[in-house]
């Protein structure tokens, strides 16, 4: 039969066993705490990255409404980067006939790089801008986005644009040699028409004009067949010379295209512009534009430059550190490519 002493100690250890210790209690309000911690950070990082979405949409959609309002009106319409929060949009929003200008703003939290201030995307009355351009977006809490404006006018959001330097060019036939035909069928200079058939001098006669009389003469040869002589002779002769109208083509103007093969560039803020091509003797000469590496765009992608004069590009690069990229330069003067480092 137990004692008290018994029951005493078991009461002790029953007792000993249920609720916690202070050791116990600040080792689970530290887990609270971290696991709170981690859900608030989790949570602003998400309401950012929804804010940085919302103003890349937003800004996009501004751009297809400028472009559609300039094919509908038949005349232009523009997006400005204001400056790091603003940008503005002018074209007619109410459909009255009167262009006006609005201010709209990022939303917080989300600005435009340096860079990016004073860039102007003009629409004609086709839809089309001079030339591709790539906007950035940048969220305070790190994440960028980016918004693709090809030439054409098209509009995309992030990585999946349509660049127009991937677009195949059109080669057009510039001598006009090889357009005229070596058929004798061709028009003479002088104006005749070599398709028209020569007339007989009048004094030819093909139809012969019988003897009138009661009998035919005996000695005559029964089947009389008259000789027709139709010499017909024109005066001018209408077998053209297709090579009498070829004329021989004028040279071009023999251009130089010149560019740095390196080029070095802060890495302080993206993008960046710099003015290394300089084409001299140039008579409307298309110079393209093409990138590779970790440059995004560059931009103008196409320009037509007469006489002489240096092209300013301007490049999208991603973040990080190590960055290369190259941007080569094409031209009926000849193809330059320059290699380009971020430091």
């Amino acid at each position: 039969m137990p004692t008290a002493s018994d029951k005493t100690t078991r009461r002790g250890s029953f007792c000993k066993q249920t609720g916690f210790t202070t050791v116990q209690m600040l080792i689970t309000i530290a887990l609270v705490t971290i696991v709170s911690a981690f859900a608030l950070f989790a949570i602003d990082s998400a309401r950012a990255s929804v804010r940085l979405t919302g103003a890349t949409r937003e800004f996009a959609s501004y751009l297809e409404k400028a472009r559609s309002n300039a094919i509908r009106r038949n005349g232009s319409s523009t997006v400005t980067i204001v400056d790091q929060n603003t940008y503005s949009v002018m074209m007619d929003f109410d459909g009255d006939g009167t262009v006006e200008t609005r201010t709209i703003s990022l939303q917080n939290g989300v600005t435009f790089p340096a860079g990016h201030v004073g860039i102007t995307a003009q629409f004609n009355w086709r839809g089309r801008v001079p030339g591709q351009i790539g906007f950035e977006l940048i969220s305070d809490r790190g994440p960028r986005s980016t918004v693709q404006l090809s030439g054409s006018g098209d509009v995309t959001i992030g990585t999946e644009g349509f660049p127009d330097n991937e677009i195949a060019e059109i080669t057009l036939n510039s001598d006009p040699s090889t357009i005229v035909s070596g058929s004798p069928s061709a028009s003479p200079i002088d104006g005749s028409d070599p398709s028209a058939s020569p007339s007989p001098s009048p004094e030819t006669s093909p139809s012969p004009s019988p003897t009138a009389g009661p009998s035919p003469s005996p000695g005559a040869d029964p089947s009389p067949e008259p000789t027709v002589e139709a010499s017909p002779s024109p005066g001018s002769s209408p077998s053209p010379s297709p090579s009498a109208s070829q004329e021989a083509s004028p040279t071009p103007p023999v251009c130089v295209l010149s560019a740095p093969s390196t080029l070095s560039l802060p890495r302080n803020s993206s993008p960046k512009t710099f003015s290394v091509v300089t084409i001299t003797n140039a008579n409307n000469t298309v110079i393209t534009a093409s990138r590779t590496g970790d440059i995004s765009s560059v931009s103008p992608v196409s320009t037509t430059l007469s006489g002489n004069g240096t092209i300013s590009y301007t490049i999208v690069y991603a973040a990080g550190t190590n960055r290369a990229g190259t941007v080569t330069v094409s031209s009926p003067c000849g193809n330059k490519t320059i290699q380009i480092t971020f430091n």
